[in-house]
Parts: structure tokens; sequence; C-alpha cells
């Protein structure tokens, strides 16, 4: 356990900067971004919630050059770029977290993702507790918590003045093994205020046997319900931070193939060459993405496959609320109509 005067901060991550690639939240116009770190960066801790964007672009870009082609030569040449040691300093727990669970997805043993790979190698993590959660979030209801050190090097801790910083793993440990050590009152101090912000955050929604219910009403009209309002337009899924759909397309003029980032919300994601769509309507799209996160996950790993961050939530046009959609489907009469 350390501690870092917050006056000081500024002088440790220039000295990070000579070894790592930084990034941190920084203001992005309205929003927080997580940005690279230079010396003349203002760091932005100051919201309740997450960045808007969520980090999982640093290891999963948006856009993504796989391979190129060199005409010149008639041959095809790897994207990939060396990557520099990585250090992402104030990501939060539920963003940490779902690195962690898109691990069990893109860092498998028999066919892992050489490109996340890569890039969750060199990377340290250096997480920010949060200590006065948003009302969208809803991490203690899906087994995380506003200090949940899942996926992290350290976790970090406000304390007036001061940072408060338990390491976790060896790359934590060299990062912070020369700052003060934190006395047992500071530590006396930071469990009070864990647990404190911790209790204070009520469950939303039931996750007991929410899996089972929701199977059995997979072919309901509970669905046509909720998916009255959605406009299909994917912000819930483009902004979450455990989403993982891609498309790859072949950009013909520069000679790359790329891999982009898509949604389930979208018509096309489903259809297929025959001109088929098992998904042909936001019912069935909306079903897919709830279903996803709290059935299919559990069935993958044994984990709801969503981190409570409240994205969704926040930056929903029309103001749709995941946590009332489960509500109401544990409220909702089972028809004994089985997914499986």
């Amino acid at each position: 356990m350390y501690i870092l005067n917050k006056k000081e901060y500024k002088q440790i991550i220039a000295k990070w900067l000579d070894k790592f690639d930084v990034f941190a939240p920084q203001k992005a116009g309205e929003f927080s971004q997580f940005l690279p770190v230079d010396a003349d960066s203002e760091l932005d801790f100051t919201e309740p919630h997450n960045t808007r964007y969520p980090p999982k672009a640093l290891f999963l870009p948006q856009s993504e050059t796989m391979m190129r082609y060199n005409r010149r030569l008639n041959r095809s040449e790897g994207g990939q770029e060396e990557i520099k040691p990585r250090l992402i300093w104030g990501i939060r727990p539920c963003d940490a977290k779902a690195s962690s669970l898109l691990d069990t997805v893109f860092y498998t043993e028999d066919d892992g993702d050489p490109y996340w790979i890569a890039k969750r190698d060199a990377s340290v993590l250096v997480g920010m507790g949060c200590t006065e959660p948003c009302q969208t979030c809803f991490c203690t209801t899906v087994g995380g918590g506003p200090f949940n050190t899942d996926g992290l090097d350290a976790l970090v801790t406000e304390l007036g003045d001061e940072y408060y910083i338990e390491t976790l793993t060896d790359k934590g440990e060299r990062l912070f093994a020369e700052l003060p050590i934190a006395s047992e009152e500071q530590q006396e101090q930071v469990q009070t205020l864990q647990s404190k912000v911790k209790g204070a955050m009520e469950p939303v929604f039931e996750t007991d046997n929410l899996k089972e219910h929701l199977d059995d009403i997979f072919g309901s009209d509970y669905w046509d319900t909720i998916a009255e309002s959605c406009l299909g337009c994917g912000v819930c899924t483009f902004l979450c931070p455990t989403c993982f759909c891609f498309d790859i397309v072949d950009e013909v003029q520069r000679s790359e193939r790329v891999r982009n980032w898509d949604t389930c919300m979208f018509r096309i994601y489903s259809q297929e060459a025959s001109g088929h769509n098992p998904r042909p309507t936001r019912k069935e799209r909306t079903r897919q993405r709830i279903m996803h996160k709290y059935s299919y996950w559990l069935d993958h790993i044994g984990e709801i496959g969503c981190t409570g961050c409240g994205r969704c939530v926040r930056y929903c046009p029309v103001g749709l609320d995941i946590r009332a959609m489960l509500n109401t489907a544990n409220a909702y009469e089972s028809e004994g109509i089985h997914v499986g």
C-alpha cells in the first residue's frame, strides 16, 4: 500500500513517459476520453462516471488494419506494428473487469486473437476507484464493485489530497515501489471509505435465476414490448465495454484488410448471403443484446457479460434503461417456452 500526493502525480507520470505510452482520461469536447498523455496533458478525474468512449478501444480499436497487400511485390504483409509498453492510468474498475471478460473471447489458448493479445501483454492497468459512483452505475448488481480489482495491476483510491495505491501484481509493484508506504491509519480510512461507498450501492435488479427466466420467456411477447421505443442506433453496444461484434472488410483502394466494430443491433449484421435474416426486426435484435449479456455469457464462462458501467443507460437517445428492462423481465410471467 503506497501514498502519492496529488501534487506530485504529474512528476511520476513524466517519469513513466520515458518507458511507456501513457493513456489517461482527458477532456474531449463535452466528454472525457482515454487519450495519449504528454507532459502538458490535463488529466480529468472530475466526473463521477467513466469515460463516454470505452477504453476497450485501446485493445480492440474501432478500426484496425489486420494486414496489407503490397501490390508492387505481389505479397501480403502483416498490418500489426510493434507496440511499445503501455500504461493505462485511471481506468474504472468496471472497464478493467470488462477487459478481463473480453480476454475469455480474444485471449484463448487455442485460437487467441494476436492483435488483442499483443496489446494486452504490453499494457499495465492502474485503476481509479469510484468514491462517488454515478446514479446510472450498477456494478455491484452484476458482481463487480466501485473498488473491484479484476484485471488491474494496481488500484488507486482518492484520499483527500492524496492517492492511496494498492498494488496487485508485479507490474503494479514496480510502478510504485519507490513511493512512501501508507500508514495503518490511512489504510483504515480507505477501508472505511470503500465499505461505505460499496454499501450505498443497492442492487437495482435481481440476478438470481435471471438467466433461467430469460430463457423461459425467449418466445414471449415481452420482447415486442421493450423493443417498441428502440431506434436500433447501436449506441448501447458501441459504448459498451464488453460488446465485441466486428466486421472484416477488404479496402481495395488502400490495399488493406480492416476490422471494424459492428453491432447486433443493426439489421444487416445478421443478414445472410441468401438474403435470409434470422433477426429481421428490432424485437429479435433487442432480445439478442440482452440475452447475450445475461444468458449466453453465463453459458460461455459462468459470468454475466455486463459490468454495470451505465453507459447504455446514460447515453441512450430515447432513455431506454436496461435496469428497468430486466426488472420487467423478472416480473414477466413465464410461458414455459425455453430457448434450449
